[in-house]
């Protein structure tokens, strides 16, 4: 998981997404924030094993113009959360069952009607894969997942998570 300021400039999302073409690497999701003084925020999450590959590509990405940060996350050095939306249908006087799998995942059903309802949950990325495997007994007419949003973790005094986040800064 990457996470880069970039100046938001025109093309710029662009030369970032030709670099990855171009490294072929696999992209599993790509979140671009609005721009915030005169900044973008964009997280990427690749799909690779390569420690090399993405050294390289975080080097190359620090080398582009509009490339001011990368930050790169690991798993044991940042909180991960995904969002979802779960559109649920079901037989008539079944909502209750519904209701119940989704308060057992801290998940929320923010609309409800007689045969269908719409669930949300913010939580760990397997846990919101397995409250979507507990809902497959119905049927799920729709199913909407918020790129990944990752955090570093703070630790006690004397340890620091940003050290263990992979920093690096343009000079």
């Amino acid at each position: 998981m990457l996470r880069l300021d970039v100046v938001a400039m025109p093309l710029a999302l662009a030369r970032i997404a030709s670099i990855l073409a171009h490294r072929q690497f696999n992209v599993l999701t790509m979140d671009v924030a609005a721009p915030v003084d005169g900044l973008r925020r964009i997280t990427i999450e690749v799909d690779t094993a390569d420690e090399l590959g993405l050294e390289r590509l975080v080097k190359c990405l620090n080398r582009a113009p509009d490339v001011v940060k990368v930050v790169r996350f690991s798993d044991d050095t940042s909180h991960h959360r995904r969002g979802a939306f779960v559109a649920v249908a079901f037989p008539e006087g079944r909502l209750a069952e519904v209701v119940a799998i989704a308060r057992a995942f801290s998940a929320e059903v923010v609309e409800a009607g007689r045969t269908r309802c719409t669930v949300f949950a913010a939580a760990e990325p397997a846990q919101v894969d397995a409250l979507v495997d507990a809902l497959s007994g119905f049927t799920i007419r729709e199913l909407m997942m918020a790129a990944p949003l990752r955090m570093p973790r703070f630790l006690r005094k004397g340890h620091t998570a940003v050290d263990r986040a992979h920093t690096w800064r343009r000079s």
